[in-house]
């Protein structure tokens, strides 16, 4: 079977520890961890990457919805195997049986090592914005944004040290006058993905058709 792994620089971390784990040796086309914030551009670059991969015969995607970044994804040629999440916090914060949809909480920020590396994140934000408006304004302005939050999130995934995440967290709490805490998470997702173990929490698309939002919805329970 010829697979490939498409997968958001996000995550590597986490990916990267499960290969070494299981001693994996699927190829991976690494996307740059800005696209996330721009979702017609991440469909583009993926469905550029697809149409490129005539040869696979399965192309997993790690990758949930995006804000409908994958919606519309096609391959005429292989099979298109990705993660029912909205996004990957949700994998990383689905610790066991799935209840519902949405796993995050409203008024939190989560935070894994990748995400404190993105240029969009708070403290990289903050120093640009001081760059350009002084650190008064900058403060005020990144205070705006976030100002129904309460909590900083740390994704305890076991996948790494959280002392540098957790430092992180610290100075943008301060910063943002919130509090910090620490969460379980778990790359079981993930690793399903990887080793072919998909379930419910998957989609699996045939050759030849588009990807429906619709294929996102799961069904909340009691």
């Amino acid at each position: 079977m010829k697979r490939i792994l498409i997968a958001c620089s996000m995550m590597e971390n986490e990916i990267n520890k499960i290969y070494e784990e299981y001693s994996l040796n699927i190829p991976v086309v690494w996307i740059d961890r800005g696209y996330h914030n721009t979702p017609e551009k991440l469909r583009k670059r993926l469905q550029s990457l697809i149409d490129e991969m005539k040869d696979q015969e399965e192309i997993l995607l790690c990758y949930g919805l995006c804000g409908n970044g994958t919606a519309g994804l096609i391959s005429q040629n292989a099979t298109l195997v990705l993660p029912r999440f909205d996004d990957c916090i949700n994998m990383l914060l689905c610790t066991g049986s799935r209840r519902t949809r949405g796993l995050t909480q409203g008024r939190s920020i989560y935070l894994t090592r990748g995400w404190t590396m993105d240029e969009e994140a708070i403290l990289p934000k903050y120093q640009q914005y001081v760059e350009e408006f002084g650190e008064e304004d900058a403060k005020g302005i990144l205070e705006m944004m976030y100002d129904h939050y309460e909590t900083i999130s740390v994704i305890d995934t076991g996948c790494e040290d959280l002392t540098e995440t957790m430092e992180y967290a610290g100075k943008a709490a301060e910063l943002l006058n919130l509090s910090v805490n620490q969460v379980e998470g778990s790359v079981d997702i993930l690793r399903k993905l990887l080793l072919g173990q998909w379930d419910e929490n998957f989609i699996i698309q045939k050759p030849g058709e588009a990807l429906s939002p619709a294929r996102w919805e799961f069904p909340d329970r009691e």
